[in-house]
């Protein structure tokens, strides 16, 4: 049964191998991305259509359709939605791209957590206070609060070969004094205003810099 459409001043217009032509038209939907099989349904029997009829060259709905087969969906984020908005505000207020950003934090896990980065620090006194400073960020992005569990930023020092267990306290209370609001073993780190700024700042240079 030939394929048949209208043309202007409704004549009923039957097309030479239309059955053939809906069939490799439909064949061509199948190999785009699901959310855009209407779109190219469209645009090839458009170009189809147009090319039978003489008001238009083959060659424009064939590019266009061809752009479309290889239009990717952008992959999903694993950014939790309660967390999205604190993430994308802190993306633009470093002026880092959200990607370098999320590079620094495992979302496939809940709580999510730090990724393995490198540190700028030297020396372990260094290095524990800006694990502090990370601990912090990495709880301001997941519950809106600007304070270090005690046990992750133990943990994390652990990982990165800066903990003293003798002087974790010390090194904080000498070295922070103005970075953190206050320090006692067990309790949660909360940051000053000063220890926000030096927070977002280490995130954006390791951020910058990428990870290990």
């Amino acid at each position: 049964m030939p394929f048949v459409t209208t043309a202007k001043k409704k004549e009923i217009v039957v097309y030479k191998n239309g059955e053939a032509a809906l069939k490799r038209i439909l064949e061509l939907v199948a190999t785009c991305p699901k959310e855009l099989h209407e779109k190219c349904f469209e645009v090839l029997l458009s170009g189809y259509v147009q090319r039978e009829v003489g008001t238009s060259t083959p060659s424009a709905p064939a590019a266009h359709a061809q752009e479309i087969q290889h239009q990717v969906p952008p992959s999903e984020s694993h950014i939790p939605e309660s967390v999205l908005p604190r993430f994308k505000t802190m993306a633009k207020r470093l002026d880092v791209s959200p990607e370098r950003l999320e590079s620094l934090f495992d979302f496939n896990v809940d709580p999510f957590t730090l990724h393995a980065v490198t540190l700028p620090g030297k020396k372990n006194a260094e290095r524990t206070r800006q694990v502090s400073l990370l601990a912090a960020s990495r709880s301001y992005l997941a519950t809106g609060s600007w304070s270090a569990d005690w046990q992750e930023v133990k943990s994390l020092c652990v990982d990165h070969n800066c903990y003293d267990a003798k002087n974790h306290v010390v090194i904080l209370k000498k070295g922070g004094s103005s970075l953190f609001k206050n320090i006692e073993p067990g309790k949660p780190i909360a940051l000053s205003s000063e220890g926000k700024k030096e927070a977002e700042q280490l995130l954006k240079n390791i951020a910058e810099e990428g990870t290990t």
